[in-house]
């Protein structure tokens, strides 16, 4: 019993002189800036009897002892995420997203504004409304081409071009809401002025490139008045293209007038019952 408590006092002794010495020797080898980390002792300095090698102070190892630095916040990350949750948003912190290029926030913003029913302010409705189709949100073109027939900017010059400019380049890339909104304000006179040959333009080159609902109105156009012969038979093949869209009222309304036109066209291509 004495010799094994003496063995354990040895081996406790012993630890306690290799922490010192490590302490020492640390506080003479490490710069004082050095962070401090509590490290195992090396297995040369330790009994092979001891089960585990005693902690104690030492250097630190690459990435340990250092405080972890939170990540920047994006505060314009978080004005969205909270829009986008449904959250109140001040009127300063959307406009603070808008203006970044968000075209989400344009467009809620362009609402906001428009909603105040503002005479004075509708024309910024107007901009954003703009911003946010020129940025891809095509959810905002049918909103401006409202404020617009409005004449918001009857006395911008700058900004009416701008829109223009717009609804031209979106009507070539396809936009059925650009190219309507255009013929309608051509055939009108407002706010781009009177140009009806450019409506037709527009109207026939939709047509041409398989759009149904163009299709249609060109026949109609077609057929207006008192058509002679050779529109008759032009209007004949957009109310052909017409008949074959998925849309069930513009192919209705194709096949009514198709049959009036063609008495003898056949029941294949009418819409089964």
């Amino acid at each position: 019993m004495e010799r094994r408590a003496g063995e354990g006092g040895d081996r406790m002794i012993r630890a306690l002189v290799l922490m010192a010495l490590a302490v020492v020797g640390f506080a003479v080898a490490a710069p004082a800036s050095a962070a401090t980390c509590m490290v195992r002792v090396p297995e040369s300095l330790s009994s092979s009897s001891e089960r585990a090698r005693p902690m104690v102070p030492g250097p630190c190892k690459p990435g340990q002892g250092t405080k972890r630095v939170a990540k920047p916040v994006d505060p314009l990350k978080q004005i969205r995420n909270r829009m986008i949750a449904g959250k109140d948003v001040s009127y300063k912190d959307l406009q603070t997203l808008a203006d970044s290029g968000d075209n989400l926030a344009q467009l809620n913003l362009a609402k906001r504004i428009e909603a105040e029913n503002d005479p004075a302010t509708l024309d910024a409705a107007a901009r954003y409304y703009r911003r946010a189709a020129e940025n891809g949100r095509t959810s905002a073109v049918r909103p401006l081409i409202r404020l617009l027939n409005a004449d918001v900017f009857l006395d911008q010059p700058k900004n009416l071009a701008s829109s223009q400019e717009l609804l031209e380049k979106l009507a070539a890339d396809g936009d059925a809401a650009a190219r309507d909104g255009l013929i309608a304000m051509y055939r009108a006179g407002k706010p781009f002025g009177l140009d009806p040959a450019r409506a037709d333009e527009l109207l026939v080159a939709s047509a041409k490139g398989g759009d149904a609902k163009a299709a249609l109105d060109l026949a109609f156009a077609l057929l207006s008045g008192t058509p002679d012969a050779a529109r008759i038979e032009e209007a004949k093949g957009y109310l052909k293209v017409a008949a074959a869209s998925d849309t069930l009222n513009i192919r209705t309304m194709a096949e009514n007038l198709l049959r009036t036109l063609e008495p003898q066209l056949t029941a294949s291509t009418e819409t089964p019952l």
